[in-house]
């Protein structure tokens, strides 16, 4: 992170397709505090999905398949204030995202960072990775999009040991997007609060162990995740004096939970306490 300037981004938890209700909250945020945001980081199960086709791709039971507002943003009938950045998670229309594993420009201001990505936000390195863990695939070729509908979707949800190596290749990021959390970030006197929301392989394990792997040897500044729809707040400190901040956020319907704001002014990102 090489930046001088001052500046303000947000991120955003699981929002499952409502991006006015995201877009509207962002935007009070702004006019509350009268500061800019230059960018929007989002973790996953953003759901752009485009029609019904694209729904249909999905993985998710039937009751929670649902079009969404991408539609409007995609046919340019409502525009992103900021340019937002995101990776897929465990519930996206992987039918449309993998014809662009590497990434592409989606809607105006809508960016999809691909299966593994990087992109350079005003001197910040934010890096990402898409999907969610199963051992029993880790090691194997994902399917290819001529397979739909003789797999399942679910097949398409999670990231490989290629994915994970590309991003280790990456070298220093200032910014990780998971979709899962880390594994090992909560201590075991809090494990009796996740009761139920481990979505784990590992029953006594919250998050997974290569989500963790790529925050300890990249050591980012920050790491936002999702996918447990709860906000948690962390922070790794390495035998080298670097630390990476943690910051796992709600979704969308959970209200504020799912936000956080940050400055970044110089080498310095801070999570903002919001002026009242």
């Amino acid at each position: 992170m090489s930046s001088t300037q001052t500046f303000f981004f947000a991120g955003v938890g699981d929002v499952h397709g409502h991006m006015h209700r995201m877009v509207s909250h962002l935007t009070a945020w702004e006019e509350r505090n009268r500061k800019p945001l230059d960018f929007v980081l989002q973790v996953g199960d953003f759901e752009p999905h485009r029609d019904d086709a694209d729904l249909a791709t999905m993985a998710a039971p039937m009751k929670y398949r649902h079009l969404g507002d991408f539609a409007a943003y995609h046919q340019r009938r409502r525009r992103f204030p900021w340019p937002l950045y995101f990776i897929g998670g465990n519930h996206e229309p992987y039918g449309h995202l993998d014809l662009h594993p590497e990434g592409a420009t989606l809607a105006p201001h809508c960016h999809y960072l691909g299966r593994t990505g990087l992109v350079d936000l005003n001197g910040l390195r934010v890096a990402g990775l898409s999907g969610i863990h199963r051992e029993a695939t880790f090691t194997r070729p994902r399917p290819t999009l001529a397979s739909l509908g003789e797999v399942s979707n679910k097949d398409f949800t999670f990231f490989n040991e290629q994915d994970v190596e590309r991003v280790l290749a990456l070298g220093h990021v200032d910014v990780l997007l998971l979709h899962d959390w880390p594994a090992g970030i909560i201590p075991p006197e809090e494990a009796v609060h996740f009761e139920g929301l481990r979505r784990s392989a590992d029953p006594e394990l919250v998050g997974n162990e290569y989500a963790r792997l790529l925050v300890d040897a990249l050591q980012p500044q920050l790491v936002l995740c999702g996918h447990l729809h709860r906000r948690y707040a962390t922070t790794l400190q390495y035998s080298n004096g670097q630390q990476s901040r943690v910051r796992c956020l709600a979704s969308l319907d959970q209200g504020a939970d799912a936000f956080a704001v940050f400055r970044v002014q110089g080498t310095t990102l801070q999570e903002v306490t919001e002026q009242k």
